[in-house]
């Protein structure tokens, strides 16, 4: 413990256990706010699996919309996992997606046709969009990255008096929660775009309505686990942020006048 003077007022440092105490305590806080995310996550797995017993009702209507969107006339190709030498959870249908830079749709068709229209819906954006859809995709991973830098800032927040003089880095310690949320926002919103595109092209490749009706409440339930990162992901680092200025923020030594 030590003493720190700024604009003639004194200090007194936090100890170091008092700093641990408040680091265990953040972390057991975002934990906690962050808990929901893997049964989001289960909620959108079981209900994908619901529709793989109609499966053979997308398949035909996937593969026609493939051929109809237009995709191909931009070099995408159509990678049908149960044929092709891909990661295992691709072949068992766990998981779908469209990989830009190989611009191709991988997924299993026997299988999930459904998630399949959303995968065109990302094609569509990165390489057939207006109105700067199109870059959203490529913020994903800086995004990602910087939403990640915030939970750092908010963990190791600097042990400075809270009047005294503000840097950059202070000014993104106090808004960390904030960043971290907008960081995600590009992926959220693209990946809701990519949704309707989907549907859309359902429609109008013959899906019937009680089979939209389905592929909605798949994909409403996929967005949530980007949402959800997106909303619970800033709270944590939010509760981190503040949970550490408590702890760690130097306090003002009361000043003794002494007798007249």
């Amino acid at each position: 413990m030590s003493y720190v003077y700024y604009n003639g007022q004194e200090y007194k440092t936090r100890a170091p256990l008092t700093e641990m105490e408040g680091f265990l305590l953040a972390s057991t806080a975002s934990s906690l706010i962050l808990s929901p995310l893997p049964y989001i996550g289960r909620s959108f797995q079981k209900q994908i699996n619901k529709e793989i017993p109609n499966n053979h009702l997308y398949k035909d209507s996937f593969i026609r919309a493939f051929d109809v969107s237009g995709l191909k006339d931009k070099g995408v190709k159509l990678v049908e996992a149960q044929y092709h030498d891909v990661p295992l959870e691709y072949k068992l249908g766990h998981q779908a997606c469209y990989d830009p830079i190989q611009k191709q749709v991988v997924l299993n068709t026997d299988k999930i046709s459904s998630a399949g229209f959303h995968e065109l819906g990302h094609a569509l954006n990165s390489l057939k969009s207006k109105y700067g859809i199109k870059y959203l995709s490529k913020l994903r991973a800086p995004g990602y990255i910087i939403a990640g830098l915030m939970e750092y800032f908010a963990i190791f927040s600097r042990k400075k008096p809270k009047g005294a003089p503000r840097s950059f880095s202070d000014v993104v310690e106090d808004n960390c929660g904030k960043i971290a949320f907008i960081a995600m926002l590009p992926t959220v919103i693209e990946e809701a775009v990519a949704s309707f595109r989907g549907v859309n092209l359902a429609k109008k490749s013959g899906v019937n309505d009680a089979l939209i009706k389905n592929m909605k409440k798949i994909y409403l339930k996929a967005h949530a686990t980007y949402s959800g990162k997106a909303v619970l992901g800033g709270l944590a680092v939010y509760a981190s942020r503040k949970i550490m200025d408590l702890f760690t923020r130097p306090k003002p030594v009361p000043q003794s006048f002494g007798d007249w």
